[in-house]
């Protein structure tokens, strides 16, 4: 996903995005740096963003640019502190200051904005329906009257509002119970990101997804509210992977 290289110019480049900020952003870098280490909210339970892998590890393409950002900080990928936040949990995380960054399937909205930072995307993602093998449910319009799972805090929870307030919502704590409902018969549809979902349905011959994406969104990297300095580095080194090719979004 992320190819292990920086060069002497992207160095060049990280120095001068952590200058010319204000105090507030240039405190934060400076706090990052003199701890040592970058602490950043990640995922556990959203593949292939954030997982445990066969052997108890955090894997995944946030995972994984977490340990690029130390590396670019540090010269070392073990100065990324991967902290374990979910999506009901992760903007408390980050206001309380036990993170400093969050790269957890944290989808672009204008009242994500009021509280947090975000960055430049670095992802795409829509909204998929999941449903047993065996329902004849095809889309959130024919979703009136029926139970639709979706996870805690959530675009979904305020989509299947808007779109199909006749539905009954379920709100679950994460990818795994949403998948557990529907397989149980607690609900009839689960409403989450699409790659997420896909991921379940191919691992799960009991599932199938159904219906076309909903409201694309970009995935970014949210910091504290005025912490521009962070998200000017973060959306610099975004900019600078897509053109080496260290990553193509």
């Amino acid at each position: 996903m992320l190819r292990r290289r920086i060069s002497k110019a992207g160095v060049v480049l990280a120095l001068a995005l952590a200058c010319g900020t204000s105090a507030h952003a240039e405190s934060s870098l400076d706090a990052v740096r003199a701890r040592g280490l970058i602490r950043v909210g990640v995922k556990t339970d959203a593949p292939p963003f954030g997982f445990i892998d066969a052997r108890g590890h955090p894997v995944g393409f946030e995972v994984d640019l977490a340990r690029f950002f130390a590396r670019v900080l540090f010269d070392d990928e073990g100065r990324a502190r991967l902290v374990p936040v979910t999506t009901s949990t992760r903007f408390a995380e980050l206001q309380a200051g036990r993170v400093d960054l969050l790269l957890a399937t944290v989808t672009a909205t204008e009242q994500r904005r009021t509280v947090a930072e975000l960055s430049d995307p670095y992802f795409t993602s829509g909204s998929l329906i999941l449903v047993a093998r065996d329902s004849r449910l095809g889309t959130l319009g024919e979703a009136a009257g029926r139970k639709v799972a979706v996870v805690k805090g959530s675009v979904q929870e305020a989509d299947v509002a808007e779109l199909q307030p006749r539905a009954i919502l379920i709100t679950v704590g994460s990818l795994a119970a949403g998948a557990h409902a529907v397989r149980s018969g607690q609900a009839d549809a689960f409403l989450y990101d699409d790659v997420a979902v896909l991921a379940l349905a191919r691992r799960d011959p009991a599932l199938r997804v159904t219906g076309a994406p909903i409201r694309p969104r970009p995935y970014v990297a949210a910091a504290r509210k005025e912490d521009t300095g962070l998200i000017r580095w973060v959306n610099g080194w975004l900019a600078k992977m897509r053109r080496d090719g260290t990553y193509r979004g």
